[in-house]
């Protein structure tokens, strides 16, 4: 049989399993894209740059360096985005499918540990009363 310590520890563990979700999923959304993000009005296109460049600057301006470690940093921050809100639905949806289980059982245990214990009380106190009804015939 099962005591309230262990109950209480049953409940106690579910409380951090639940917590420890609800951290991870306020992590992800806080770091997730804002949705529809438009660039700015007066953001130049490709096409734009190209054709206000006179001919020859395009031709002799020397080769840029490429900065591997910001394309690789700005490339990942691209994928993020486009990735990040799929990331967060799978990520949802598996903490709460795990959680889910995991109260249903931590319910189902508290139920019979609770009909468990009112049975025993209910026990007891029927017990007392025959025994009070037994002492009071007996002195009358």
């Amino acid at each position: 049989m099962a005591t309230d310590d262990d109950s209480g520890d049953l409940l106690g563990r579910a409380d951090e399993v639940l917590g420890k979700a609800d951290a991870l999923l306020a992590r992800h959304r806080a770091n997730s894209p804002q949705r529809g993000r438009e660039p700015p009005l007066d953001f130049p296109l490709l096409t734009d740059v190209v054709s206000q460049a006179p001919p020859d600057a395009v031709s002799k301006s020397p080769e840029p360096e490429i900065d591997v470690a910001a394309l690789e940093r700005d490339l990942r921050l691209q994928l993020l985005d486009l990735l990040g809100p799929e990331l967060e639905r799978l990520v949802e949806a598996r903490v709460h499918g795990r959680v889910a289980a995991k109260v249903a059982e931590v319910m189902q245990r508290a139920g019979a540990e609770l009909e468990s214990e009112v049975r025993r009380a209910v026990r007891e106190a029927l017990s007392q009363v025959v025994r009070d009804e037994i002492e009071r015939l007996k002195q009358d």
